[in-house]
């Protein structure tokens, strides 16, 4: 199972939802399956979520670092195959997509902290991702 935050484009609510697989998602969304439970539109996007790790004893903290390690790599996975990657020009991109100059898409690429901050102050939301994209070019 792949839990989502999804958003409501219409009203701006903000939702999870819980799906076997991306198909599965993409699936529902094409089929107008999931709609907002605020207002009911079907213009609904997604948003990653991170993995949500329970506590354990100390006894288990290298198992731990494995399944930590083992959803970066999935989020990973999941990130480089449905999202465009924008390298350093994401702080550009994500302004465009905001502001309606592109098409709405999820996007993922590199920020300074000052850009990052830019962004947040333009109500434009943002993650970090635990991981560096094996796009990057250096």
């Amino acid at each position: 199972m792949i839990v989502f935050n999804l958003l409501c484009i219409e009203c701006d609510y903000s939702f999870e939802g819980w799906f076997d697989n991306t198909l599965a998602f993409n699936k529902q969304k094409k089929n107008k399956l999931i709609s907002c439970p605020n207002c009911e539109s079907l213009n609904i996007k997604k948003a990653l979520v991170a993995p949500n790790l329970g506590k354990k004893s100390n006894s288990k903290i290298f198992k731990n670092q494995k399944t930590l390690a083992s959803n970066i790599k999935k989020i990973k996975k999941i990130v480089e195959e449905n999202f465009d990657y924008v390298g350093d020009k994401f702080t550009d991109e994500a302004k465009k997509i905001k502001y309606g100059e592109t098409n709405d898409r999820p996007i993922y690429g590199e920020a300074t902290i000052d850009q990052a901050k830019e962004l947040i102050e333009e109500e434009i939301k943002i993650t970090t991702l635990p991981f560096q994209s094996s796009k990057k070019n250096n």
